[in-house]
């Protein structure tokens, strides 16, 4: 199953113009720091702190006792553990706190003002996190319009199945939320006739419903903070469009597609590999006589000794027809990185359904006719700041002998130096951001 899609590429300075979403850190903090005030202030309202060894209530049980102290252990729990909410504590701030008010305020508690200042001005910072992501929404449609290339691509089944499973993964957090939260109504409702109209002393000073009853609203704020962020993903990709493919600026607010995208050295084209002076598919096939006739789709292994794609081929190469083919995947070792642009207008990220950073997008690379993700199980794209890097810790390091010559490719627009080998294919490295020469050249 395929998709054509139309390709959209914004310049680098309108990428980076989009509007900045506030960090996760920062929000998580400011809702949790909304209910912690709030429920501070609450207390202090009522000089709570004389009343810890009293009764929870006097006289016969209510529904609006359940409901008051249900509001209170809601409100404690968020204060201890809201930070964990991460981005859902906006959402989740205002709603605890206003679940609190409406029992204290037909109690008539002195705290009953401020519960609702409280939930009113969590109610204004969710309102000002939805406003930004409204006026991002509305700048990534403008661009995706007007960075419209007239080009298509087809998209791969890899990449349609890796979208549809990020939305099945939200709909289903968002439906389990919804139906456990009304399971614990249910189970708050149904303990509650067995306690109304019991003094405290007879129920040995302990409510299960108010305990089932926190749960339950617990569990019905995730419910209305998940379908809400579900319900807003959708929105906005019907807003900019789903069948687009970005090609964005890499480094600029979204990281690379480590580890998602594999590396192409050493590879040779099939199309490329079907001339009769070369001898790689036969070496492949010598290499691998238990396989069918169908060839890789990203290419076969270059052969060493291959006239068109071998060493000596490599070698004889002048450096400014080196620097000319450096593109050219079989002109490196397979544990090579590929040299990149250094402009980053050159260097691009692919994304299919990019709609903001409420849906990154899957990361996508290039196949032979068509784009696709590395596997249906790819997750989106993560965000990160600006000249975040792929992690090193895991790259092989080049051979210290053996080097033939070294060439610099930065003159050609690419962000490092070749080396070659005498008995090895070439070997690509990037200097030090600071550094103007060829990395290790103590050879």
């Amino acid at each position: 199953m395929t998709l054509s899609s139309a390709i959209v590429r914004p310049e680098t300075r309108a990428w980076a113009a989009l509007p900045k979403r506030i960090s996760s850190r920062r929000l998580t903090i400011l809702g949790w720091l909304t209910g912690l005030l709030g429920t501070a202030a609450a207390l202090i309202a009522d000089r709570g702190w004389e009343s810890f060894d009293e009764p929870s209530w006097y006289g016969a049980f209510r529904f609006i006792d359940m409901m008051g102290i249900a509001s209170i252990l809601l409100a404690s729990a968020f204060c201890v553990l809201g930070w964990m909410l991460g981005r859902y504590a906006v959402v989740a701030a205002p709603l605890v706190l206003g679940f609190a008010a409406v029992p204290h305020t037909l109690d008539r508690y002195a705290s009953a003002p401020v519960w609702w200042l409280g939930s009113a001005a969590g109610a204004v910072l969710a309102l000002a996190v939805a406003s930004r992501s409204w006026r991002e929404l509305r700048a990534v449609r403008a661009l995706a319009q007007s960075s419209a290339t007239g080009r298509t691509a087809t998209v791969g089944s890899d990449a349609l199945k890796a979208s549809k499973r990020a939305l099945r993964r939200g709909l289903i957090r968002a439906l389990v939320f919804v139906a456990t939260a009304g399971a614990g109504w249910v189970v708050a409702l149904a303990a509650l006739p067995t306690e109304l109209g019991r003094t405290y002393e007879e129920m040995a000073e302990k409510t299960s419903s108010s305990a089932f009853a926190a749960a339950a609203a617990a569990l019905s704020i995730l419910a209305i903070a998940t379908v809400v962020s579900h319900g807003w993903r959708l929105f906005a990709m019907s807003r900019v469009g789903k069948r687009l493919v970005w090609e964005v600026p890499s480094g600029a607010g979204l990281v690379p597609p480590w580890p998602f995208v594999d590396d192409a050295s050493g590879l040779v084209p099939v199309k490329d590999a079907a001339s009769g002076e070369c001898i790689c598919v036969l070496e492949f096939r010598r290499s691998f006589p238990d396989a069918d006739d169908h060839l890789p789709e990203e290419g076969v292994h270059a052969s060493d000794y291959c006239p068109l794609h071998g060493i000596d081929r490599i070698n004889d190469l002048s450096a400014a027809e080196f620097a000319e083919m450096a593109a050219e995947s079989w002109l490196w070792d397979e544990q090579s990185d590929l040299p990149e642009r250094s402009g980053p207008n050159e260097n691009r990220l692919l994304l299919y359904g990019f709609a903001g950073r409420t849906y990154t997008g899957i990361p996508l690379r290039a196949r032979a006719g068509y784009v696709d993700a590395s596997f249906p199980e790819i997750g989106l794209a993560r965000e990160a700041e600006p000249g975040v890097v792929v992690p090193a810790w895991d790259k092989a390091e080049r051979p210290a002998a053996g080097v033939l010559d070294t060439i610099d490719l930065r003159p050609a627009g690419y962000n490092g130096f070749a080396f070659r080998y005498r008995h090895d294919r070439a070997w690509f490295e990037a200097p030090e951001d600071d550094g103007t020469g060829p990395p290790a050249l103590l050879l």
